[in-house]
């Protein structure tokens, strides 16, 4: 892919499908995707199965998923995302903002986790900055993870201490030279697209691998791997 594919490729609009229950509030953010030239709605689903049923006729780039849907939660639909279409990133747009929810919708592979307390052009903002890989992040819930993090840490230290020098040469061997490469070059800020290209792979393939690092490091979004990689010596910058 040379640097005029990629133009062409970042200009086209990012296929978004939507997983919310509610009527009106599908309703408005069905109108904000559909307002932003950068985006094409593929589809809506109201409950985890109609969600199944819109993943097996579309490939989606994000997919912004409720969690209170009536017949399941929507971490159902982020688990199977994360297995079978890992190149689709899952941002979490919902009301519940407790540690529970967080924790879970995180580990089961979603990139962003929104409260529904946005404006129309944060919303547009955060859906091209998770399908560029950022990790977009409510204030609130960033506030109880890092003071969630502060309060175990005292606690878990001596006990860590402990086990870094195993875990950690465990961590790092696990790594491939190819996930090494991409971790490297995440680290430096450049998007799965321009990864894709400068590796001659598809972004299908880098997705793959982020998930990958992801799961070998423990971590849930490019911010921590970036900082669990420099912590066992990993990055060269």
């Amino acid at each position: 892919m040379n640097a005029r594919d990629l133009d062409h490729f970042e200009a086209k609009p990012i296929g978004v499908i939507l997983v919310e229950d509610e009527p009106a509030t599908q309703d408005h953010l069905v109108r904000v995707i559909d307002s932003s030239p950068q985006m094409k709605l593929l589809g809506v689903a109201s409950s985890v199965q109609d969600a199944y049923s819109l993943l097996f006729m579309t490939n989606p780039k994000v997919a912004l998923i409720d969690l209170g849907l009536p017949d399941s939660s929507g971490i159902e639909v982020i688990e199977w995302l994360s297995k079978h279409k890992p190149e689709t990133e899952c941002l979490v747009i919902t009301a519940f903002g407790d540690e529970d929810h967080v924790v879970r919708s995180l580990e089961a592979g979603a990139s962003g986790y929104l409260l529904k307390d946005y404006s129309n052009d944060e919303l547009i903002e955060h859906i091209l900055e998770v399908a560029n890989g950022g990790s977009p992040i409510s204030p609130l819930i960033a506030r109880q993870l890092l003071s969630k993090m502060q309060t175990a840490r005292p606690a878990e230290n001596n006990f860590a201490q402990a086990k870094t020098g195993q875990d950690e040469s465990q961590k790092a061997c696990s790594i491939t030279d190819r996930e090494l490469k991409v971790i490297q070059q995440v680290a430096r800020g450049f998007t799965a697209q321009e990864i894709a290209a400068q590796m001659g792979i598809s972004t299908h393939t880098v997705a793959t691998h982020v998930k990958r690092i992801y799961k070998k490091l423990h971590v849930h979004s490019r911010s921590e791997a970036v900082y669990e990689a420099t912590l066992l010596g990993l990055l060269d910058l």
